[in-house]
């Protein structure tokens, strides 16, 4: 107990002196109008008198300014309840006061003292309030502050990213150091809190700095690839072999590469064909997660006997995912017909077999409807494309062969593309986690868009093959909502590095409980008429309140790191402002090389082609347009016609229409490929179909001329 009888002896001696200062002051400048009422004493008159040759008396304002400094040191020392004034009131009387109090003295003995003893009051009431004001207004910052790490531990493998926080009143320059990603880390928080500027980047940044191998699902394509790229360029000397770049992007065929995540080599037996359509499934209808009926088995029993199929037949020179797409849209007694003669199929396809000989078709319609309909969203040209070529193993991490693979998404195709991304990923999972590999970095981005099933599973068993998985996510309710409650559960209690900006609700409160309490000290204050005192207490607090987590600002994250047995960190609870260099980021930024065109589909011919014979193709272009109009020529009229408006055409007219006209045609190029694809997949599956049945008869588009070349 600390209360203000122990040290106002020494504020009552400080106010003393200032009083006494001030009644010299007085005594001293209205000493005539003090020696007519008798008032003054030849002792103290010689006193003053050699005070005054000393300079002490030298202006009026000096001894003032003397007298109210220790009357403000005494009034510094109390506490007490400071009343509702703003500071504008404050302000106003502080100026005023300062102003009678220093007034000079004309006008007579009465005025000086009215104005100096006015002033003083005005000023001691001030200084007072703002005492007291300030005193509880700093009242709960030590309760939302602690201790945190401010030593850089850097290792081969870590992530270490500079903050400013506030500690025992003072700002601090603190690490967060993630000394262990293999544990996985959870990055938490709302649209707009800085979660790719101040987590993301530096994680691209420092793993790819440090020989990761990595893979990024972009969900806001190509915000986050960009930055790999370029950071791969600016880093290939981290690694022993450089990595190729590869990047997958459904909306850009020319600006992507093909993968084929039902390859062969990705499923060695029924098992991993049963896998992959409880994925697709579930992507397409999440409200299986939590529980399957009776028609979503029957669906997922179908597509994983169909994806089996095709990766018996002919050595899986078909098992694509487009494939299974267009056989599963054929007549169904086709393909229950062909499927059950295969042994390792027959007993999956023998209820529908049954249903189909006991004649419930409307059950059996429904059973394929149920897998057929979730699948006729995926009929897309260019995924077709996308997914039935295979440019690179999935294998990212080997050794030999390192690879930087970027998956983008579109918000506005997020249901489709999210399903094939989840199918690329999850096959990809399989194929890092093992060990003797390289470390590998895996960068999951609005991560609940896409479901992953045995994400906790990754998380859980991936660190001892080197592999670091980073999820965001904006809400924790958010990865309830598309994984169900026991698993959202695993994946939040299973992270060793949490990142959280600012979140609310449930949220907010978990990560309050997830910080846990301590024992801080709090002062206590009482109030009264007589004295006012002081007490300090240790209260069990939160660590981190609701409120604080709820209103934090963008950049600034709370959250706690993991160790590693070797390198330990006593503070691994943070909250502070991650610290980023702004100009140095755009300055680079500035400097950042586009992603370049991945497939060639011949545009780059085409285009010099056109560039060395303009005339003939703007010939030709102009023409179209004229005929467009409805403009009746004799072809040597038309001609004649078309020349003219060439030989009128401005140069820079003519070099736009040139352009059009190479735009035009490179989408032409691409389109046609695209399309020619598209109907082989349609051809290969028929084929597959006649040729079971014993047919010989060929159903393949006579446009296609090339044989399909997707593996």
């Amino acid at each position: 107990m600390a209360s203000k009888s122990e040290y106002e002896k020494y504020s009552y001696a400080l106010m003393l002196a200032g009083v006494v200062i001030l009644v010299a002051n007085f005594y001293y400048y209205l000493h005539p109008a003090l020696a007519s009422v008798g008032m003054t004493s030849e002792v103290v008159d010689q006193l003053f008198f050699r005070l005054r040759t000393g300079g002490v008396f030298f202006s009026p304002a000096l001894t003032k300014l003397l007298s109210f400094s220790l009357m403000a040191l005494a009034l510094l020392t109390y506490s007490g309840r400071p009343r509702l004034v703003s500071l504008w009131i404050l302000l106003i009387t502080s100026v005023l006061g300062a102003a009678l109090y220093l007034f000079p003295f004309i006008g007579g003995a009465g005025f000086y003292l009215f104005t100096t003893v006015s002033g003083l009051i005005l000023l001691c009431w001030s200084v007072g309030q703002m005492n007291r004001r300030g005193q509880h207004e700093t009242d709960g910052i030590e309760e939302e502050s602690f201790r945190q790490c401010t030593e850089l531990i850097d290792t081969p493998d870590s992530v270490n990213i500079p903050t400013l926080f506030r500690y025992q009143k003072r700002i601090v320059h603190g690490w967060i150091n993630v000394v262990n990603p293999f544990r996985a880390t959870l990055v938490l928080g709302n649209p707009g809190s800085g979660k790719s500027y101040s987590v993301y980047e530096p994680f691209i940044e420092q793993m790819i700095a440090k020989g990761y191998s990595m893979f990024v699902y972009d969900y806001k394509y190509p915000s986050l690839s960009l930055k790999v790229y370029n950071e791969v360029l600016q880093h290939s000397g981290s690694y022993s072999v450089l990595p190729k770049f590869h990047v997958i992007n459904m909306d850009n065929p020319t600006h992507s590469n093909r993968c084929n995540p039902l390859h062969p080599r990705y499923i060695k037996d029924p098992a991993d064909a049963s896998e992959i359509a409880e994925l697709i499934m579930l992507n397409v209808n999440k409200a299986a997660i939590e529980k399957e009926d009776f028609f979503t088995q029957s669906a997922k029993v179908i597509l994983e006997s169909v994806i089996w199929f095709l990766r018996q037949y002919e050595d899986g020179r078909f098992c694509t995912f487009p494939h299974v797409i267009e056989f599963m849209t054929q007549d169904y007694k086709e393909i229950i017909e062909i499927m059950k003669r295969y042994p390792e199929i027959m007993a999956r396809m023998k209820p529908f077999a049954n249903a189909m000989k006991g004649n419930a078709q409307e059950q059996l319609q429904g059973q394929l409807a149920s897998a057929q309909i979730p699948l006729l969203k995926f009929v897309s040209r260019s995924l077709y494309w996308t997914l039935t070529g295979d440019d690179f193993s999935l294998e990212i991490n080997d050794p030999e062969h390192p690879r930087i693979l970027c998956v983008g998404n579109d918000p506005d195709r997020q249901l489709i593309y999210g399903t094939t991304i989840a199918l690329i990923t999850s096959r990809m999972f399989k194929a890092i986690n093992k060990p003797g590999k390289l470390k590998c970095g895996v960068m999951l981005d609005e991560f609940p868009t896409v479901y992953l099933k045995g994400i906790d599973n990754l998380i859980a068993t991936a660190r001892s093959n080197k592999v670091a998985v980073v999820i965001g996510a904006q809400d924790k309710s958010q990865i309830r909502r598309d994984y169900g409650d026991k698993e959202s559960e695993v994946i939040f209690n299973t992270v060793g590095n949490l990142f959280a900006g600012q979140v609310s609700g449930r949220t907010a409160e978990t990560l309050s409980k997830t910080f846990g309490r301590e024992l801080r000290e709090r002062d206590s204050f009482t109030y009264s008429h007589e004295n006012d005192s002081v007490s300090s207490s240790k209260h069990e607090t939160e660590i981190m309140p609701i409120r604080r987590i709820e209103t934090l600002s963008q950049g600034v994250f709370i959250g706690k790191v993991a160790d590693n047995n070797d390198t330990k960190i006593r503070d691994k609870l943070f909250c502070g402002e991650i610290v980023r260099n702004g100009e140095l980021v755009r300055n680079r930024q500035e400097r950042w090389r586009p992603i370049p065109l991945v497939t060639d589909f011949g545009e780059d011919r085409i285009e010099r082609e056109i560039r060395e014979n303009p005339d003939i193709y703007m010939t030709a272009y102009i023409t179209e347009l004229e005929s467009a109009r409805g403009l009746q020529y004799q072809p040597d009229q038309m001609k004649a016609h078309v020349e003219g408006i060439l030989s009128r055409l401005p140069e820079r007219k003519r070099g736009s229409i040139l352009e059009e006209i190479i735009r035009r045609k490179r989408a032409e190029i691409v389109e046609n490929r695209i399309q020619e694809n598209f109907l082989q997949v349609q051809a290969d599956v028929r084929g597959i179909i006649d040729k079971e049945n014993g047919s010989m008869q060929s159903f393949a588009d006579p446009r296609v001329r090339e044989p399909f070349a997707g593996l």
